[in-house]
């Protein structure tokens, strides 16, 4: 996780966001063990016409049903469907993962990431 949160803290230096995002950004980068906790706690619950007014969205595919975005860092994202159930489609599921708790598909994406990060060091 070391990887992830050093790029979404220089990230956030490009973009402008606040010294405090920043600054726990570089923090958790200097852990030595994280939990999902971390992760979430980044979390911005955005409707889906802002997320796509504010971000260049071309290389992202949305669920027809889709009205909110859960945004996170390196802009990881969780749908929220019209149905109330959140989903999560990765780069290389052929179904989304989904559930009716966002606490769930939180810690699938973090689970992830862990195995992202694993396999790139």
């Amino acid at each position: 996780m070391t990887n992830f949160f050093l790029k979404a803290s220089r990230y956030s230096k490009r973009v402008g966001e606040s010294a405090d995002r920043i600054r726990t950004l570089q923090q958790m980068a200097d852990k030595t063990e994280w939990n999902v906790k971390d992760f979430v706690q980044f979390g911005q619950l955005l409707p889906l016409a802002k997320f796509k007014s504010e971000y260049d969205t071309s290389i992202y595919s949305f669920d027809s049903k889709c009205k909110d975005i859960m945004l996170y860092p390196q802009m990881y994202y969780i749908q929220l469907l019209d149905n109330g159930v959140w989903s999560y489609d990765g780069l290389f599921r052929k179904t989304p993962f989904q559930s009716p708790r966002l606490e769930e598909v939180e810690s699938y994406v973090y689970k992830q990431i862990l195995k992202l990060e694993k396999s790139s060091t």
